[in-house]
C-alpha cells in the first residue's frame, strides 16, 4: 500500500506564511498592550559597579545615587524624575 503524496503549490506556501506571520504579529502586539496596563515595568538589573551620580528633581531637591542605572530605576519606579546634575551638588548637602 503505498501513502498519497501531498504538494502544496508555491503560492499556498506564501498564503501560509503570510498568514502565519500575521498571528504573530497579533500575538505580539497584544502581548505588549498587556504589560503596559499597569503602567511601565521597571525590570532594570543594574551592575554593582560604584559610580555616583547626583541627581535633581523638579522641586529642586539633591540626591546622591550610586549610579546612573540605580537613578534611572528610581525614576521608573517613583515617577520622581530626577536628572543627573554635578556630583558637588550632593556633596555639599551631605
Amino acid at each position: 500500500m503505498t501513502r498519497p503524496t501531498y504538494s502544496i503549490s508555491t503560492q499556498e506556501m506564501a498564503r501560509y506564511t503570510v498568514i502565519l506571520a500575521l498571528v504573530a504579529f497579533a500575538l505580539i502586539v497584544g502581548a505588549q498592550a498587556a504589560g503596559y496596563k499597569n503602567g511601565p515595568k521597571c525590570n532594570i538589573a543594574c551592575p554593582t559597579i560604584r559610580a555616583p551620580v547626583c541627581g535633581k528633581n523638579s522641586k529642586g531637591q539633591f540626591k546622591l545615587f550610586g549610579s546612573p542605572c540605580v537613578m534611572d530605576y528610581e525614576n521608573c519606579l517613583k515617577k520622581n524624575y530626577y536628572t543627573k546634575t554635578d556630583l558637588s551638588n550632593c556633596q555639599e548637602r551631605t
